[in-house]
């Protein structure tokens, strides 16, 4: 490890060195408007990829100092302006390039858009619990592997499910209850190799806003948070550029630029892919590395987004997603373990959309899409398993084997989860009001099919453990959501802001409409001091699109959903942010959120069997138990019921330190959250699964000179709840005697006992906590530029002291009939190179 992070920095700064070191450039002008020539201070002007940049002063005059020589994207946003892009801005060492600035004003389009700038949100900006992203940002975050969720898990009140996953655990809810939107389209399960990362590729969003709670009316169908993401336009008419993204697991191309033919328009492609099993595979085989189990995962992806203007009011957007990932593994011949497994996974995400934007006015705005969405996989799996009992690591590097109980379980599934939406939206800008409306329908098809074939013996514990099975399933289920909005954001004053929203949505899956006000408020104590407050109702309608983030399965069959409502969450959030300076902001904001009509398994009364210990006698035979006995109990079913309810509260703080400008060395934030939740079932409250009372998040960017940046990201949560074991139990089995089935204590061939491992009942669930999780990950990005184009080598490294986060725990009885508990890791250190370049 130390000797690739010498070699590491000797490489770059052998790179650096050649050349003799020019010096840097500087970029200098002024930031007026389009219409009237007048100064735009506050303008953040930035070099695209960099950490370089400056804010317009209030004369609009800007200064960017020690440039390294090569070409560059000059991007400047505002709040209440269109974005604008410079494209091949030739930067030369010891010269000073002059670029003029001239921004349109777009008074409506921008107020859905929040615009990291050196600069606060104005008072009017109502929305509550926002944190936007740049794009920058995501790519060099230590540790999230440039992805865009994976670098949101860093933000309070966010957490991660594991190392593992991308998922997103908001404010005490689950996956299943965020939002997700990619340039105005709602897309499901948006995740590539099995969850580890996003479908959104780093190198071609432009903005990232999550909402976490208190999000306004035009936002449907989601309890618990937004993540909207809009991917960014190709500059128009300019020649072709793009940029080359490597690392040892996968390779990213991005080709931009204008249409060709002086077509007033742009375009933009990118492509993905990981490379485990072209490269990775061969050499590990190759090498005797791997034998046995060989499962290398892969994923590709082709992104493309087409802008055309045939007037200064109409824009036309075309928008292209196709992605598949899958896996393939079998069990080698040569293994030292009993057991085997082959599984054949293959999943796609497919996205086709087009927009029309038409500006008739300043005062006017108006988008008319529609999209084609599909979201499907198959799975193939089977082979057997040893018993989930018996410590599994004993038999790992070829123990006897001999009489080893063994499982068997054949499974295979398909689904298809398809959308066709269509949607119009519009906004008017009135003296002292914003008045937005829009509405839509969605054209659901879903399907979904399994065939699950478990051994008797699997079977009859699963039994005994409360687990209904369904073997076959097979359901497809078309219908229809629709949703309609009216918001106006009301500016009382020059301090006070009020935005009242209505939101109606009807769910043809269980034929009920459901009405939905919210209301969002901001008011300036000063210019430096704002407070924001959202309350607002949410209602989120059952369906097998959101299944795959559920974590259980419900039958959403006409029958199976025929009792049942809509999910219910009440929003009560209250914040205050204040800018210290032009730097530092600090955030501080409370909320709670209720929830009713949770909707959870269906519990069917049973009867199952229970033995207890006869005192004196060896328990590890038969003769040491008595006779089983039947007992009620409940069997946990894929009916879905509006059984549970719930809530969740918590207080976050942020730091957070702005990149403003070239004498800006570092920049970053320290995030606190202090947080609870809940669900309520019957007369038993218990913990979230996802419930964690402290997280602490610190990520933070410095550069250390002009062409080395050291990214730093610490982690800390007191982590999640689990059911522990509390003992192990005789296994029952059921066998015939004198023409009559018995339920009697199994043994096996030696005539000693089968236990199983217990985990009580209800009382017990989720009453432990496992170990606090925490994690430093660093990065080291090196910048140059030679043969006409701008590169940065990065060094990334997860986990740098190498603790061992506990995932879950594996019990098992050990040699001496006692319980046993081994700890399942997550992510151990792991040191990643890449590269990138720029054209």
């Amino acid at each position: 490890m130390r000797l690739m992070v010498l070699g590491f920095l000797v490489l770059a700064s052998v790179s650096f060195a050649r050349g003799g070191g020019p010096e840097g450039g500087t970029l200098v002008g002024r930031v007026t408007t389009v219409a009237s020539r007048e100064a735009v201070g506050g303008a953040r002007v930035s070099l695209d990829g960099t950490k370089l940049g400056a804010v317009a002063n209030p004369e609009g005059n800007y200064f960017i100092t020690d440039i390294p020589p090569g070409v560059y994207t000059v991007v400047v946003r505002i709040l209440g302006y269109e974005e604008f892009r410079a494209v091949a801005v030739r930067i030369e060492a010891d010269k000073t390039t002059e670029l003029p600035i001239r921004l349109v004003e777009s008074i409506i389009p921008l107020q859905e858009i929040q615009i990291t700038a050196g600069r606060a949100k104005r008072a009017e900006d109502v929305r509550a619990s926002v944190f936007t992203m740049t794009p920058n940002q995501t790519r060099t975050i230590p540790g999230v592997a440039e992805d865009v969720l994976r670098s949101l898990q860093a933000v309070p009140g966010v957490l991660s499910v594991n190392d593992f996953s991308a998922q997103l655990i908001v404010r005490g809810s689950g996956p299943d209850q965020n939002l997700i939107i990619m340039d105005d389209i709602e897309v499901f399960n948006p995740y590539r190799l099995y969850g580890f990362i996003s479908m959104f590729n780093p190198e071609t969003v432009s903005d990232i806003n999550l909402i976490t709670g208190g999000f306004p009316a035009k936002y449907g169908d989601r309890l618990s948070a937004v993540l909207d993401v809009t991917n960014r336009e190709g500059e128009m008419h300019s020649p072709l550029h793009g940029s080359v993204n490597a690392s040892i697991t996968n390779a990213n191309i991005v080709l931009s630029g204008g249409l060709p033919f002086g077509a007033n328009g742009s375009f933009i492609v990118s492509a993905r892919r990981t490379y485990y099993d072209l490269i990775l595979g061969p050499i590990a085989r190759r090498s005797g590395l791997v034998s046995g189990d060989v499962a290398f995962p892969n994923f590709m992806d082709v992104q493309a987004k087409l802008v055309i203007e045939p007037s200064p009011n109409h824009r036309l957007l075309g928008n292209l997603l196709f992605s598949r990932d899958g896996v393939d593994i079998m069990s080698g011949a040569d293994r030292n373990t009993p057991d085997s497994v082959n599984v054949l996974d293959k999943t796609t995400n497919n996205v086709v959309g087009v927009a029309w934007h038409y500006f008739p006015s300043k005062e006017f705005y108006s988008k008319l899409s529609a999209s084609w969405y599909r979201n499907g996989g198959e799975t193939e799996f089977g082979g057997d398993f040893v018993d989930p009992a018996l410590d599994r690591m004993k038999y790992q590097d070829g123990g006897d084997t001999t009489g080893i109980r063994l499982f068997n379980l054949e499974f295979d599934s398909r689904y298809i989860f398809g959308k066709v939406s269509v949607k119009e939206e519009a906004a008017w800008s009135l003296p002292g009001h914003l008045v937005e409306a829009g509405g839509g329908v969605d054209f659901l098809s879903t399907s979904l099919v399994w065939h699950f074939r478990p051994d008797d013996t699997f079977r009859s514990i699963l039994l005994e453990r409360g687990i209904a099975l369904v073997d076959d399933f097979v359901q497809s289920r078309d219908y229809v959501r629709m949703g309609a909005y009216l918001q106006d954001k009301i500016k009382f004053t020059s301090a006070l802001s009020v935005q009242p929203g209505l939101r109606l949505d009807y769910y043809q899956i269980i034929d009920r409409a459901f009405l939905q006000p919210r209301l969002n408020v901001s008011y300036a104590l000063n210019p430096l001091t704002i407070v924001r407050g959202a309350w607002g109702i949410y209602r989120q309608s059952p369906g097998y699109e959101k299944l795959l983030d559920q974590g259980a399965f419900y039958d959403f069959s006409q029958a199976g959903t025929g009792r049942v409502t809509a999910e219910e969450a009440t929003h009560y959030v209250l914040g205050i942010e204040r800018w210290l300076n032009e730097e530092w902001q600090v955030k501080l904001e409370t909320y709670y959120k209720k929830f009713d009509n949770v909707i959870v398994q269906a519990k069917v009364p049973g009867t199952f069997y229970e033995t207890s210990p006869i005192p004196g006698e060896d328990q590890r035979l038969r003769s040491g138990w008595t006779t089983p006995v039947p007992v009620p109990g409940d069997s946990v079913t894929t009916t879905p019921i509006n059984g549970a309810s719930g809530q969740s509260y918590g207080i976050e703080i942020l730091l957070e330190k702005k990149n403003i400008g070239p004498d800006s060395r570092f920049s970053g934030w320290i995030g606190y959250a202090l947080a609870r939740a809940d669900r309520v079932r019957g007369n038993i409250t218990r913990p979230f699964r996802f419930d964690q009372r402290h997280t602490v998040d610190v990520v933070l960017d410095y550069r250390a000179t002009r062409w080395l940046d050291i990214g730093v990201r610490w982690k800390f949560g007191t982590n999640f709840p689990y059911t522990a074991a509390v003992g192990l139990v005789p296994r029952l089995v059921t066998v015939t005697q004198n023409g009559r089935e018995e339920k009697v204590v199994e043994v096996d061939r030696n005539g000693n006992v089968v236990f199983d491992v217990d985990r009580a009942g209800e009382e017990n669930e989720l009453q432990a906590q496992l170990p606090a999780y925490h994690r430093l990950d660093i990065r080291l990005t090196a910048r140059t530029a030679f043969w006409g184009m701008d590169w940065s080598f990065y060094l990334d490294v997860i986990n740098v002291y190498n603790h061992q986060n506990v995932l879950a725990y594996n019990y098992y009885q050990g040699d001496d009939y006692t319980l046993k508990r081994r700890a399942v890791g997550m992510l151990p250190i792991i040191p990643t190179i890449g590269f990138s370049a720029r054209f």
